[in-house]
């Protein structure tokens, strides 16, 4: 029998006689795969490639001959398998950009030994950065790891300084012009900083948050969100605050609320816990509609309008205080925050928990991924396997 997979650059003609010969190039990959040692283009590469039924029926034919039981294809259906491979995609692309950064960051340092001696080169050796840490991007564009040991204060914007582990910013009189800073927070940790108006700002991992290092008067206080966060807004009258992102805006003068916009989820989420504020859907350029303490505004990028509905804050902003609740939850939805927390690829194997709703409360600071899966395990009778930081569920 032939199988036939085309890419942009070749055919490639696949054999199978009384088991699976693969072409050497594909073969590879699902080796790295299997090793978790791929590249995004050769991740994309093996999604184009099990895409087509075809292709993925010799995929699983040769896993299974190859005995990589690990992976349990005999539960390991098509469509778990596409979203794993679109979840690493993601994840490597991001290091990718990282480690392209760290390149330019090296061969700028090259420069510089020539110039200033190998004294400069240990001082810039200090702000290269790993994806595992928190960073902060100036207006210049420097970089600056905010969860090391001691903070360089010095090569930060603006008039700031450190309290409790946390970034505080104060107003700068002398500032006539917006000054943005980015804050990227990895998956497994969360940080957070006062704004100069005094607005307190927790963000969760997985976020990067972009920000003025002083606000003006006369000019509305406005940032921007993608991934989570939580807001206490200092109250100021004349001088609106915004959270912009993807696809919606929220409008306050003074509140207590958190804000969820992943661009994987495709939605946005406001909660509100105290004041009033107004969420806007900028993409169908919906009106803007008002909430009370208790509402939860869901803002869907594939639809119109916005969507109100009554719920239990504390369920949704807990986690600034290190505690995760679950109540009556998806078991997908589930895996996509734990994934978030811990900073790790979780895949479901296990059809029959598709219709389990999980009630259980996680205390990140204290509590391990192991320790919330041998939960799991004892109350939902699932089993596991810890590859790497890939999690099989059984």
């Amino acid at each position: 029998m032939l199988t036939y997979y085309k890419d942009k650059a070749r055919v490639v003609v696949f054999r199978i006689v009384i088991g699976v010969i693969m072409d050497n190039y594909i073969e590879n990959i699902i080796l790295k795969f299997f090793n978790d040692d791929c590249s995004s283009i050769e991740l994309e590469e093996l999604l184009d490639f099990i895409l087509i039924e075809e292709n993925y029926a010799i995929f699983k034919d040769y896993v299974n001959i190859n005995h990589f039981a690990t992976m349990t294809l005999n539960k390991f259906d098509k469509s778990s398998l596409i979203n794993e491979l679109e979840t690493r995609i993601k994840k490597e692309k991001r290091t990718a950009k990282i480690k392209s950064y760290k390149q330019s960051l090296l061969l700028v340092a090259a420069v510089f030994i020539c110039v200033f001696g190998l004294s400069y080169l240990a001082d810039f050796n200090k702000i290269d950065t790993d994806s595992k840490n928190i960073i902060l991007t100036t207006s210049s564009g420097q970089k600056v790891i905010l969860d090391a040991d001691e903070i360089q204060l010095k090569k930060l914007d603006g008039i700031v300084e450190t309290k409790s582990n946390t970034l505080v910013y104060n107003k700068d009189e002398n500032l006539e012009t917006f000054v943005k800073n980015t804050i990227d927070v990895p998956y497994g940790k969360r940080f957070k900083l006062n704004l100069s108006d005094g607005t307190m700002v927790y963000l969760n991992s997985g976020s990067s948050f972009t920000y003025p290092v002083s606000f003006i008067d006369g000019i509305d206080r406005e940032v921007f969100l993608s991934g989570e966060a939580f807001f206490d807004v200092s109250s100021d009258s004349l001088n609106t605050f915004k959270v912009v992102s993807t696809g919606s805006y929220v409008e306050v003068y003074g509140t207590k609320f958190n804000f969820k916009d992943y661009q994987e989820d495709n939605f946005s989420e406001v909660i509100l816990t105290e004041g009033s504020l107004g969420v806007k859907n900028t993409i169908s350029n919906s009106e803007t509609i008002v909430l009370r303490p208790g509402d939860k505004a869901k803002v869907n990028y594939a639809g119109e309008g916005v969507e109100i509905k009554e719920v239990n804050t504390m369920l949704y902003t807990s986690w600034i205080d290190g505690r995760i609740i679950f109540r009556d939850e998806n078991i997908n939805n589930m895996i996509t925050k734990l994934e978030r927390i811990y900073d790790v690829i979780i895949i479901n194997n296990n059809d029959k928990l598709n219709d389990e709703y999980i009630n259980a409360t996680i205390l990140t600071e204290t509590e391990s991924i192991e320790n919330v899966l041998d939960y799991l395990e004892e109350i939902y009778n699932l089993n596991y396997k810890i590859i790497n930081n890939k999690i099989i569920i059984n």
